[in-house]
């Protein structure tokens, strides 16, 4: 199940004896959680009834009896288990028992953060229960995913705004969801959150940014992007929002190529883009170190680094460093 389904299976259908929550989206992780709170547990009563445990701290032999005692207040006892990774097998097989008998009464949530070696006990919970799996946001949807959280909120924030909030902070969801906390108590009484009120408000957490890694590109520098690269890295940039940073870059420097071939001014350009005179300008020197084909081979070259992030198993430090060495290369012919 996706996480954008979860919701609706709360609302819909009948609840599962075990859930697991599979990803790395901690925010939308601790979301789901307090859905399935408020679904089985009293207002009045959760803090008797919703346990948080953590594997590193409590092994399946602790938690698994606490599953078969009667819940004090709603219809189930409710506990969660972070980071089943953790256990070791031992205690993972002992999972696995419960797992083919789960107790009626109870509801267990369990989660973990990497899909190797998690696959008989996904396959066990699914015989029995529901996964939801959550990915992380990438460049692409951070914006949209923005603008849904503030109408829950009450506020619109204009297309704009969301893109610029994203660009100073990241697709992180943790760092944007406090920033958008920022703006929603900022706005007041008014509706919606424009660009202005971003530039005011938000911080700007990217001291390393993804135009100074291309930039390194075109120059062919491999040393210096490398450098570059492991400097996001250690500033707490994702894998996958570090790739999404380059796809946003190349797109952004293939449109304004585009568009100066096609003869825009640049004022429209900067319009038609969201780009500042001087940051325009920036996008501008690069396109004229790019060709169209150019272009091209970078995109396929990160769709195929995304694939290889989500499903080879390699280290994502060393996809990221064999794809900036690639994109260093003289274009092929």
């Amino acid at each position: 199940m996706k996480a954008a389904d979860f919701q609706r299976h709360l609302d819909q259908e009948s609840l599962a004896p075990v859930y697991l929550f599979a990803g790395s989206a901690d925010l939308q992780i601790e979301e789901a959680w307090t859905h399935l709170l408020r679904k089985i547990v009293p207002g009045s009563a959760r803090r008797f009834n919703g346990e948080r445990l953590r594997a590193q701290e409590a092994p399946a032999s602790q938690v698994l009896p606490l599953l078969g005692a009667l819940p004090m207040f709603g219809s189930r006892r409710l506990v969660l288990v972070q980071h089943i990774e953790h256990w070791a097998r031992e205690q993972a097989k002992l999972l696995l028992q419960y797992l083919q008998k789960p107790i009626p009464t109870a509801c267990l949530v369990l989660t973990h953060g990497q899909p190797k070696g998690m696959e008989k006990v996904e396959a066990a919970v699914e015989s029995v229960g529901i996964v939801v799996r959550f990915a992380p946001l990438t460049e692409w949807e951070a914006p949209r995913w923005l603008q849904s959280r503030a109408r829950k909120h009450g506020k619109k924030l204009t297309p704009k705004a969301a893109a610029y909030l994203v660009e100073r902070v990241g697709a992180d969801e943790q760092a944007l969801g406090q920033e958008l906390e920022k703006l929603i108590q900022y706005a007041g009484e008014s509706e919606t959150i424009d660009l202005e009120e971003v530039r005011l408000v938000a911080s700007d957490q990217r001291t390393f940014t993804s135009f100074e890694l291309m930039r390194l590109v075109g120059q062919r520098d491999a040393s210096r992007a490398l450098a570059a690269l492991r400097k996001l890295l250690l500033a707490g940039e994702a894998p996958l929002a570090i790739l999404g940073l380059l796809a946003r870059q190349v797109r952004l420097i293939w449109q304004v190529k585009d568009g100066l071939e096609r003869g825009v001014g640049s004022s429209e350009l900067g319009r038609r883009l969201s780009l500042y005179p001087k940051v325009l300008g920036q996008y501008v020197e690069q396109a004229s170190v790019f060709s169209p084909s150019r272009l091209e081979e970078f995109h396929e070259s990160i769709r195929a680094g995304d694939v290889s992030l989500k499903s080879s198993g390699i280290a994502p430090d060393v996809i990221l460093e064999s794809l900036i060495v690639a994109m260093c290369l003289p274009q092929e012919r």
